[in-house]
Parts: structure tokens; sequence; C-alpha cells
């Protein structure tokens, strides 16, 4: 009798983790994919427009209000590697000649592998086919057994729980001229860290030159995708804050940006560059110098599908 308690005790301990909002806040929203458990619920079928990406995706698009069937299948982080196994999974749920939207950022054009924890890519687990996941097994593992994984967190979580996050948007917000600027100064050395790039006129360096290469093959491999299947695939830079756009210089952009751009994209896919776009200049279109406002997203999607269907 001692004995079946004990070995189900650790049973009922991780089921009663899987209820907690530490464990839930991990997962992501499987109404956003349209698997076959989505298709049985829902009649719609080609869809106009989605998009992925990284941090900025997630903020910088919202299609709410707009006259468009759309998805927004950026998170955060998305390395561009996962936004086209996601694509790849997914991308029949458009339409001929439906809109993929594949936002940049400043660094876009580097590589992050090696740069996240290998656990970033946990979420993808009730997403993606098995095949799809670097080790999937250590990632089904953590997912199925999270008092397992993570010991300590989860039981510190079963006594005092977080609370449930029910929007993507958790960053902080800035609203002074000098919040901007601080924020700015924290994106800049962030990146310039992570991609040890400690003067940004300087040339590439070797590292960050074999990172773009791989980058701008699997760029080229997901517009290729794209038009193989009578799809239009859409470069976009997404606006920045004053106080951040100003930082990179024209050697930067030509750097680690307009080249990228035009070598990975032989084809001429619509490139529509918004990094210091006029039309997003007041603060109140961004929640913080990298991120745009729920307000600004909205003007700003629109603008972009108004670009989308002029050209």
């Amino acid at each position: 009798m001692i004995k079946r308690i004990v070995f189900a005790l650790p049973l009922l301990l991780n089921k009663l983790v899987k209820r907690t909002n530490w464990y839930k806040n991990q997962q992501l929203d499987k109404t956003n994919y349209p698997d076959n458990d989505w298709y049985r619920n829902h009649l719609e079928r080609n869809y106009d427009v989605v998009n992925v990406g990284s941090s900025s995706g997630v903020y910088d698009f919202d299609y709410t209000g707009l006259d468009v069937k759309a998805f927004n299948w950026a998170l955060q982080p998305q390395s561009l590697e996962y936004s086209f196994k996601v694509l790849k999974t997914y991308f029949s749920i458009l339409k001929r000649k439906g809109i993929v939207i594949i936002p940049f950022s400043p660094f876009s054009g580097l590589s992050v592998t090696g740069k996240w924890a290998a656990t970033a890519y946990d979420k993808y687990f009730t997403i993606l086919d098995e095949t799809m996941l670097d080790d999937y097994e250590a990632v089904r593992r953590r997912n199925l057994y999270p008092l397992l994984a993570h010991p300590k967190t989860a039981l510190k979580r079963l006594l005092k729980d977080e609370p449930r996050i029910t929007s993507s948007r958790n960053c902080n917000k800035c609203t002074t001229a000098q919040d901007f600027e601080n924020d700015s100064q924290r994106w800049m050395k962030i990146w310039q860290n992570q991609f040890h790039i400690p003067d940004l006129d300087a040339p590439m360096s070797e590292e960050n030159k074999l990172g773009a290469a791989s980058r701008k093959k699997l760029l080229m491999e997901m517009i290729d995708f794209c038009l193989v299947r009578d799809l239009r695939p859409v470069l976009v830079l997404a606006p920045a804050h004053p106080s951040l756009s100003s930082k990179f210089t024209k050697k930067f952009r030509e750097n680690y940006i307009y080249s990228f751009i035009r070598d990975a994209n032989p084809h001429k896919a619509l490139f529509l560059d918004y990094l210091d776009d006029s039309r997003f200049l007041d603060d109140k279109d961004f929640d913080n110098s990298f991120f745009l406002s729920v307000e600004g997203a909205r003007k700003f999607t629109k603008i972009v599908l108004e670009d989308c269907s002029q050209q």
C-alpha cells in the first residue's frame, strides 16, 4: 500500500502542476493554428494573409477590425527556422495568391543558433509534428512531465501560482521621452552583446558572416516555398521609435539589413521598409522603442495590407 502511494504521488503532483497557470502560460493557443481539431470547428478556408516572425511580429501586426481573414503566427521569440516550420505546417489555409508576411528587425539577418535556451522550442510541442522538433524526446518529456523537468519551480507554483497570461503584450511600456531613450539604449546593448558587435559601423565579423549566410539560404528557401505554391511572400521591416531607429547608421543598415535582403531575395519578392516611416513618429504608436502599441499595430497592419494590394 505504501509503495503504491509512493509511486502514485509524483504522478498526482505532476497532474496538478499541469493545471497551474505557470504550466498553461507556457502552452500555445491552439485555436490560432488550423490543425485537424480547428478544421472540425471552423468552416473558414482560403485565408487572405498570415504573418510569421518573432517578438516584433507579435506586437506589430493586429488584424482586428480589418476586412481580412488572417492569422498572426509570430511568437516571442521565434527563429526564422521555426517560422518556416510553422508556415510549412499550416500554409494550406491560405487562398491562391495569399500573402505571407515575413517581418524583419534590424538584426534579423544574423543567426540565433545557440543563443537561445533549448527550452525555447518546447512551446511548439502541440503545434508541430515531432519530425520538425529538435531533440523531440527532450521536448516531449518537459511538456508531459513538468514536475520532473523543473521540480523546484513546479513545486513552488503548486504552493503559489502565477497569474494567468491573457495577452502576448507583456513588455514594460514607455511613457516619456527619457523612457524611450533608455529603452532604445537597452535594446542596442542586448543586440550588440548577443551578436558581439562593439562597433555598428565596423565590417561584419566572420562569425556573423557565417550566420548571415545560413539565414540568407533559409530565407531564399522560404520565398521559393511560397512562390511554388502560388503564395505572395512579402518582406517587411517594421517601424521603430525614432529613439531607436536613429541609432542605426547608414553603414549599419547597408551591412546588416539591405545587403542581406538583396542577396536573399533574387526573385525580388515585395520588400516594404517602414523603419523610418514618418507616419510613426508619435509616442502613442509605440509600447516601447521597438514594439508598436495596439493602436500603432492596427494602423501599421492596415498600411501594410494597403501597400500589398497596390503592388
